[in-house]
């Protein structure tokens, strides 16, 4: 039977490149006491002021970490007595822990969990997260982790709701984003299960072929083909933006997903992939090329040859222009799409989602959709069946219901002789 462990390992989180955080051991004096932010770096001892200490051990099989401040002597003080409970633990005593009064703040629990964030995720996901965060200091900032209860969760819950005035499925992004801070400093399971909003999972909406005979005819040459490229190619916006030539094997018909670090560019789930392309669209990326700048590598670069950020802009001003606006969406300020661009009905997310639909209908393979399209799980793609329904379908249906109407109509003449 393998032994517990009965001691706990003090570790200081700091910064040790520009982007780049980690928990490296604390250093200790003759004496044994903890030196104050003094921390071991690649086998280097180096001051480091900033971040927190904090505990890290094992129970029950699992890792458990656990922020302690930014005192050594506190931090210290607070290993001595976790180790005393790993031991009681180990031969068999309970313990009662007593609240633990050196922790860190919310406010500095959320800021060392943000460090991590900046280094892991995309620059849009660390600004999400840091709005969440944001909004959870502004009920608890002062608050120590330690004093985090369901309590504090469901206040939390309550101020999205009524002083932000956010949707249920935006408060439920945002308090998994506070929960995934909590348990990254060993705070786990507050919430039960019914104390998360409900919200309605939508279906995902795709254009009708109307809409996009109409919005083609009016488009530009360049509008035309970057339009074209999202409908056949199911690529989100950024795979569109930071696409090059290189990733464009025309000869083979794909498209590629590369990581671009460069650039700052990863795919979303961290994987490449490939696209088979339509044939009519390999045919105009072609003529495209042969036209192109060679000096510029980005398929659909902005007028001075960089990455374009205004693709949802060009899509709501031809949306605009073409008189497609459902001139029912009634935003703040001047966002009325009765009288501009604002049109919520046409984004570029839902070219993606057209690209789905149809594929399913034309009887592609939901396993092959699930990697053109970059998905982690098949439950993803199979969102896209919920929109897959086509005249096939329709004729199935209307069969079904002939054959149940037939037998009902034979049996009311039946009852009537």
């Amino acid at each position: 039977m393998e032994a517990k462990r009965t001691s706990c390992n003090l570790t200081k989180y700091v910064k040790v490149g520009e982007d780049r955080w980690q928990y490296c051991s604390a250093v200790r004096g003759k004496t044994g006491r903890v030196k104050q932010d003094l921390v071991v770096v690649n086998d280097r001892l180096e001051h480091h002021p900033e971040g927190y200490y904090a505990l890290d051990w094992r129970e029950d099989g699992k890792r458990r970490r656990l922020a302690v401040g930014k005192n050594a002597a506190s931090a210290q003080q607070e290993q001595e007595r976790r180790n005393t409970v790993l031991k009681a633990r180990a031969i068999g005593l309970a313990v009662t822990e007593e609240p633990l009064a050196t922790s860190l703040t919310v406010a500095e629990a959320c800021e060392g969990f943000l460090a991590e964030i900046r280094v892991q995720r995309t620059p849009k996901t660390y600004k999400q997260y840091g709005t969440a965060l944001a909004y959870f200091e502004d009920v608890c900032g002062s608050h120590r982790l330690i004093e985090v209860e369901r309590r504090t969760l469901l206040d939390f819950r309550q101020f999205l709701a009524e002083e932000k005035k956010l949707s249920p499925r935006t408060i439920w992004t945002k308090m998994m984003v506070v929960e995934q801070m909590l348990k990254t400093h060993g705070r786990n399971g507050l919430l039960r299960r019914g104390d998360w909003p409900r919200y309605v999972e939508r279906v995902p909406q795709a254009y009708t072929p109307e809409q996009l005979k109409s919005l083609f005819a009016m488009c530009g040459e360049k509008d035309f083909l970057l339009f074209q490229f999202f409908l056949g190619s199911g690529f989100r916006e950024k795979e569109v933006q930071f696409l090059t030539w290189r990733d464009l094997g025309l000869e083979e018909h794909l498209a590629r997903v590369t990581a671009k670090p460069e650039c700052g560019f990863f795919p979303k789930t961290w994987e490449e992939r490939e696209v088979l392309l339509p044939t009519h669209l390999v045919k105009n990326l072609r003529a495209l090329r042969a036209s192109a700048d060679p000096d510029r590598p980005l398929v659909f670069p902005s007028q001075t040859g960089c990455v374009s950020y205004h693709f949802l802009e060009r899509l709501k001003r031809t949306a605009w222009n073409t008189g497609l606006n459902c001139r029912m969406c009634r935003g703040k300020k001047n966002n009325d799409c009765r009288v501009g661009p604002h049109c919520k009905n046409w984004f570029l997310h839902k070219f993606r989602a057209t690209y789905a639909t149809n594929q399913l209908r034309a009887g592609t393979d939901i396993r092959t959709l699930q990697v053109w399209m970059g998905h982690k799980d098949l439950a993803s793609t199979m969102r896209y069946l919920k929109a897959g329904h086509g005249k096939d379908l329709l004729e199935k249906v209307d069969a079904a219901f002939a054959v149940v109407a037939g037998i009902q109509i034979q049996d009311a003449n039946r009852k009537t002789c």
